[in-house]
């Protein structure tokens, strides 16, 4: 039997067997390991020069594109009958996308700085974040039947399970890296959603960013003083004396529904401590971002409608409507749905490949 090549072990190590995928996430991380170890101990991939052109689908460079083509087969993203070559052709580009995806960057198909930076993390190194994960996966303690919710903050990414199988994932912004803003994990239950909400603005927020803004700003932003944060509660003259009684403690403030408002069109609640939730935002821009750890603590969603029409059982045209309507109402879920806040700094999806995430607050080491 002819001897197989360098390149040929590494992608038997790496490539997940489709018909040896597991169900089970710990199963599928664990499976993940041996296969990232697997390749780090038989020499890892090759590196791709840091310093170099873009290279765009279609374009060709004959240093870079012959690296990534042996990288992406290397961790078997990438089919050994897969054209060869120096030129970044569709199936390479394809390739290229897919795991810029996982490992959180824009899924642009093109070869420039960011991308090669992360494909040039070692075997060792990866396989070291999924050892994490594994050893921090059991205390979540993920439900196996029913539905459920995941929100992986290295990621920026939430991902919603039914039966154990994934049917829905967008990007998300989370909490910022300062005190008091960082998203905290934990797990709770989704109760209802709200349509069209106002921001309650929490107090230190309203004071230290709100405040300086100015009265007539904060009238023009849709904000509103109120004695409560009931919805029929009277509003008060958005003036610098009333600001002052904000300041003093006898007034709140939010702002009013609409698409300008910070919470976006739609809230997904489960009450809880921390005062957190997943919510629409008006700052889309975020999402293109790499690094998304930008809110005040809360999980804005990249595809809210989506999200909600998962959720609720409704057609994705329906959540919309009530998003645009003028009326802010409630909608409580018929059963409950887990949610799950979590910080694993890896991931591995039903086929088996491995979503890399980051470390927004610096806790992994």
């Amino acid at each position: 039997m002819a001897r197989l090549t360098a390149l040929a072990v590494l992608l038997v190590l790496a490539a997940p067997s489709a018909q040896a995928v597991s169900p089970n996430p710990a199963a599928r991380l664990a499976d993940a390991l041996d296969r990232y170890r697997a390749v780090a101990q038989a020499g890892g991939w090759p590196t791709i020069p840091e310093v170099g052109p873009l290279v765009y689908p279609g374009g060709t460079d004959a240093t870079q594109v012959p690296l990534l083509r042996r990288r992406l087969q290397a961790e078997g993203a990438l089919g050994a009958a897969a054209p060869t070559g120096d030129t970044l052709d569709p199936a390479l580009a394809a390739a290229l996308a897919a795991t810029q995806a996982r490992l959180g960057l824009a899924a642009d198909g093109i070869l420039g700085p960011n991308t090669r930076v992360a494909l040039n993390v070692s075997a060792a190194e990866r396989a070291r974040r999924i050892a994490q994960a594994v050893e921090r996966l059991p205390a979540l303690d993920l439900p196996t039947s029913g539905r459920f919710v995941l929100v992986n903050l290295p990621e920026y990414r939430v991902r919603g399970f039914e039966n154990g199988r994934e049917v829905i994932t967008m990007k998300t912004v989370v909490g910022a890296d300062a005190d008091g803003w960082r998203t905290p994990t934990f797990r709770d239950e989704i109760e209802y959603l709200v349509f069209r909400p106002y921001w309650n603005v929490p107090t230190s927020i309203a004071i230290n960013e709100l405040v300086p803004k100015g009265a007539a700003e904060l009238a023009a932003e849709g904000y509103e003083l109120v004695r409560s944060f009931s919805p029929d509660a009277e509003v008060h003259p958005m003036t610098p004396e009333n600001l002052q009684r904000l300041v003093d403690g006898h007034l709140l403030i939010r702002q009013g529904a609409g698409p300008h408002n910070a919470l976006g069109l739609l809230k997904i609640m489960f009450p809880n401590a921390n005062n957190i939730y997943l919510h629409d935002t008006p700052a889309k821009g975020y999402f293109a971002r790499d690094e998304r750890a930008l809110s005040h603590g809360c999980v804005r969603l990249e595809q809210p409608a989506a999200m909600g029409a998962w959720l609720l059982g409704w057609d994705e045209a329906e959540v919309r409507a009530a998003m645009e309507s003028g009326t802010q109402s409630q909608v409580d879920l018929a059963t409950r749905v887990p949610v799950v806040i979590a910080y694993l700094p890896a991931w591995a999806d039903d086929d088996g490949a491995v979503w890399f995430g980051r470390d927004p607050y610096g806790l992994l080491g």
